[in-house]
């Protein structure tokens, strides 16, 4: 009970060091990017507009800016309610400051989520983890644009280390965060699912209930920002991609149906074979993949299927490179793991966007390796 208090105070001694930072120092973070549309969402809430009421959040707004309706673009929110709701504080402080802050709290989940990846590592080793981690280029990128990925990467490495440490509270607060980004998110919540009910022990059965009880609770969450959010919620979703452009996008999918004269809407039945092909291998290779394989096997799976991505959400590939950074043994490893992590600004630099298609072909390769390794179910901390 003790250290429970510690770490709460430790948690609001942070939480009020970045808030000072945040108002104070003018740090260049642009609030006119990604961050901006879960600032105004959070916004509508406060004034009591349902989160995806986008009608609704457009008349204000230009209410508010004393402006017309048809000069405010507002992007549909494209996220579950309980991630509004997470991030509604921010919605007490002016827009600026606010960006400022959002952008101290994705650094904090990311070097958090690193604390958490590299338990058990040599201090050295887990010094450059984090130096590495900073400058890993959907990363970085992720952080200038102030994006949405880090809650669900921090609950990515939540699952890695409570599952070693059998943890079940901290399990399914794990496997919430990871429904921050659900069609990322899913295919590791939905692995460990399983890895919990083939355990068939007492922190299997344990752990399953509070992840339960966790989903039950966002579920009903839900409500208090839109009486009908899960129909809305998909609806915003589809509105979403349909406004969003997807020229830029980096996907498998997409690069498929383009050699084969597609366009992005016949791209769902390529991403259905690619998902069968994944779980095809996964099935093939269960018996030898642990629970740190099988959600670095599942990171990859979305980021070779989803059709609609960019390429902050390679971000997640950190799951992947550390567990192969943790289970590597050989210069030949630390090799790959370094490629992993310089080819995407070798892309970036020869070709600009047009080399983002280099980081489908890392995780092309991190996938193979997570199947192909001996070692599928043990981390090796050298």
């Amino acid at each position: 009970m003790k250290r429970i208090v510690l770490i709460l105070v430790a948690v609001l001694l942070l939480l009020a060091i970045l808030l000072a930072i945040a108002v104070y120092l003018p740090i260049p973070v642009t609030p006119y990017l990604d961050f901006q549309v879960l600032y105004r969402a959070n916004r509508a809430i406060l004034n009591g507009i349902p989160l995806y009421d986008r009608e609704a959040q457009t008349e204000w707004i230009a209410q508010s800016s004393g402006v017309s309706v048809d000069e405010v673009f507002v992007l549909p929110f494209p996220y579950p309610p309980w991630y509004a709701l997470s991030t509604l504080p921010l919605a007490f402080l002016p827009l600026y400051a606010a960006a400022r802050m959002w952008f101290l709290l994705n650094i904090s989940m990311l070097l958090l989520s690193v604390w958490l990846f590299t338990d058990g590592w040599r201090p050295r080793k887990r010094l450059i983890s984090f130096l590495a981690a900073l400058f890993f280029l959907p990363v970085l990128g992720a952080l200038i644009v102030g994006q949405y990925v880090f809650p669900a990467i921090l609950g990515m490495a939540l699952i890695v280390y409570t599952v070693k440490r059998e943890h079940a509270g901290l399990l399914a607060l794990g496997m919430a965060l990871v429904t921050f980004k659900p069609h990322i998110g899913i295919f590791v919540l939905m692995a460990i699912l399983f890895h919990l009910i083939q355990r068939r022990d007492a922190f299997g059965r344990r752990a399953f209930w509070w992840t339960s009880a966790a989903g039950v609770f966002l579920f009903l969450l839900g409500f208090t920002v839109d009486r009908a959010w899960l129909l809305n919620y998909f609806h915003s979703l589809s509105d979403f991609r349909n406004i969003s452009e997807c020229e830029i996008c980096t996907s498998l999918p997409l690069v498929i149906g383009r050699i084969a004269g597609l366009g992005y809407d016949q791209s769902a039945p390529i991403a259905g074979v690619i998902l069968m092909v994944a779980i095809a291998l996964f099935i093939g290779s269960k018996h030898r993949l642990g629970s740190e394989a099988s959600s670095a096997f599942f990171a990859c799976v979305p980021l070779l299927v989803n059709p609609y991505l960019l390429n902050y959400d390679f971000s997640f590939a950190l799951v992947p490179l550390f567990y192969l950074s943790a289970s590597a043994g050989s210069k030949l490893d630390w090799l790959w793991i370094a490629s992993f992590i310089l080819l995407p600004w070798v892309g970036l630099l020869i070709f600009n966007r047009a080399g983002n298609p280099i980081l489908l072909f890392c995780t092309l390769a991190m996938t193979s390796i997570i199947l192909t390794r001996k070692d599928k179910g043990h981390t090796i901390v050298s």
